[in-house]
């Protein structure tokens, strides 16, 4: 089974990746803003798989051929939430503006002592979530696969030391993991995943996808079957030059998967997480961070 992200290796060298933090540092987001287009423009000239996949997702999203300015502007939006990530990490919010839409269902679940599931995708900025919620006093732990990535993931971590503690790494244990995840649930914490890659060996459903099926992985919704408690999907979405519109929506208030039906119930879970993932990308496309053919993957 192919899972063409987690084969990807980080771009650039770790000096590289360096200079670009501790640019970004003395010159701050408004002086990085010539670096910004400087570093999209490379990856348009040169990074092939780059501009082949933001390519098919524009035809695909948009309904018309995508040219070097949509592809271009499709890639400098990546280059500017990774940026965002630099200054959300280290809590310096300013010069960024953040609507919030449905925050109000997060904080009554707060109000209920029990945490719940938040399920994602890799569209727009997860660390602009992550920022609003704890200026909300919400705590936010992200589940993931971050093996591809210890490079960037260990900069981040010296720019925030505390956010280590706020990872749950997946490793070759699931009963061990459901158990963790569970505890922090029950602690009160809300514990977020994307939901919209395949891992290595992942079960998935082929679903309606932006009018051609596409795979998905099951297991972030068969985790949230088995702890048993709320879920709900959120969203960051940069809108140029400074503002991130955020998005929380109930998506279930327990998922149920009955033994006699469970391979019918999770396809429909999953057909529902797709539709809104959809839903969500046309509402901005340039969000989209699928560097590949999310077709064609799996």
């Amino acid at each position: 089974m192919s899972a063409a992200w987690l084969t990807t290796r980080e771009k650039g060298t770790l000096a590289g990746i360096q200079l670009g933090l501790g640019l970004a540092t003395l010159l701050g987001r408004r002086g990085m803003a010539p670096v910004v287009r400087l570093i999209a423009l490379w990856y348009v000239l040169f990074d092939r798989n780059a501009v082949r996949a933001s390519r098919l997702w524009l035809e695909r999203v948009n309904g018309r051929a995508a040219g070097f300015r949509d592809v271009y502007r499709h890639i400098r939006v990546f280059v500017q939430v990774t940026l965002d990530r630099v200054f959300l990490l280290q809590g310096k919010l300013s010069g960024l503006d953040f609507t919030r839409n449905g925050s109000e269902h997060l904080q009554r679940q707060r109000q209920t002592g029990r945490g719940a599931v938040l399920l994602g995708g890799h569209l727009g900025s997860y660390d602009a979530m992550r920022a609003a919620g704890a200026s909300l006093d919400l705590p936010i732990q992200v589940l993931g696969y971050f093996e591809n990535a210890k490079m960037i993931n260990a900069l981040f971590d010296r720019l925030n030391p505390g956010l280590a503690a706020r990872v749950i790494h997946m490793g070759d244990d699931p009963v061990g993991l459901v158990a963790r995840v569970r505890g922090r649930i029950e602690a009160g914490e809300f514990v977020g995943m994307l939901a919209d890659r395949v891992g290595l060996n992942d079960r998935v459903v082929r679903v309606p996808f932006l009018g051609q099926e596409a795979a998905f992985a099951t297991g972030p919704l068969l985790l949230a079957a088995l702890l048993r408690c709320p879920v709900y999907l959120v969203f960051g979405l940069y809108t140029r030059p400074n503002h991130y519109e955020l998005y929380c929506e109930p998506f279930a208030e327990r998922i149920e998967l009955p033994r006699a039906q469970r391979e019918h119930a999770l396809r429909g879970w999953v057909e529902r997480y797709a539709q809104r993932l959809e839903h969500y990308a046309r509402r901005a496309p340039d969000n989209w961070f699928n560097w590949f053919d999310f077709w064609r993957a799996a």
